[in-house]
């Protein structure tokens, strides 16, 4: 193959790949968009459910001995099950390994991404994360289909890639403040009930946690999608004036022939 027919080949292998990255940052746009409306949705029902936990224990806290208090204290490390996203699985492990876990009895790894870098670490339990905000609510079902074969953790923490840093958030156990007041009117045993709260507002923390992680997986796939471009294209512009280069070489040369071929009288 001639030069200038293996720059022509490369020339259409950029355009395909550039082709590519587009469709690929054109639906991570719309996956954005969509995280971002479910985050909306989901911070106002977590907080519905924690107002709701708060208050109860503002009201039994003294009478009841919350299910929880000899359960497993468990530490969720919120990661990725696709590529493409830059150092975000690397933060979130360097996060992980900077923590005392000597107190931690369960450890769970959501994104094959982010066990495979932590596979040097003993007792770890992978789960598979979401590739999309469809696949959130499975993902959450197996989080906790997994905590309830230990009981309802006394202790739950997580670690999760926000907007701007790595972070280390708190699901469990909801403080609350003031001593008990008046009684509260409820229609269940307030054990009962308690466990259904406590439940109810781990499920939707997990909800809420996952969806901003996606959310900040996308974005930093987003980046670095906007970088391959940028990159693509500055190879994509060199090669043009090389092949635009060689092609007035070309026909120089052609007029070189030709002129020297000529007879002048």
């Amino acid at each position: 193959m001639s030069q200038r027919a293996e720059n022509n080949y490369r020339l259409e292998l950029y355009d395909e790949l550039d082709d590519i990255i587009t469709a690929m940052r054109n639906l991570a746009q719309v996956e954005m968009v969509r995280l971002e409306k479910a985050h909306i949705h989901q911070q106002s029902l977590f907080e519905s459910s924690q107002q709701a936990l708060s208050h109860f224990l503002f009201h039994f806290d003294s009478t009841i001995k919350p299910q929880a208090s000899s359960g497993p204290t468990v530490l969720l490390v919120l990661g990725s099950e696709r590529g493409f996203c830059g150092g975000f699985n690397e933060q979130v492990a360097q996060r992980f390994r900077e923590l005392d876990l000597s107190d931690t009895d369960i450890i769970l790894v959501i994104g094959s991404r982010l066990a495979s870098k932590l596979s040097d670490h003993q007792g770890i339990i992978a789960l598979s994360a979401a590739v999309g905000i469809d696949e959130s609510l499975p993902v959450m079902q197996s989080i906790t289909d997994k905590l309830m074969g230990h009981g309802l953790p006394q202790r739950i923490s997580l670690i999760y890639h926000d907007r701007s840093d790595v972070q280390l958030a708190q699901l469990l156990p909801v403080e609350h403040s003031g001593p008990n007041r008046s009684s509260l009117d409820i229609n269940l045993p307030p054990e009962a009930l308690l466990s259904e709260l406590q439940w109810q507002h781990l499920q939707q923390g997990l909800m809420l946690y996952l969806t901003k992680s996606l959310h900040t997986e996308n974005r930093w796939r987003l980046q670095q999608m906007e970088g391959a471009r940028d990159h693509l294209e500055e190879l994509s512009l060199t090669l043009r004036k090389r092949i635009n280069a060689q092609r007035q070489q070309q026909i120089v040369e052609e007029i070189e022939v030709i002129l020297s071929d000529q007879t002048f009288d």
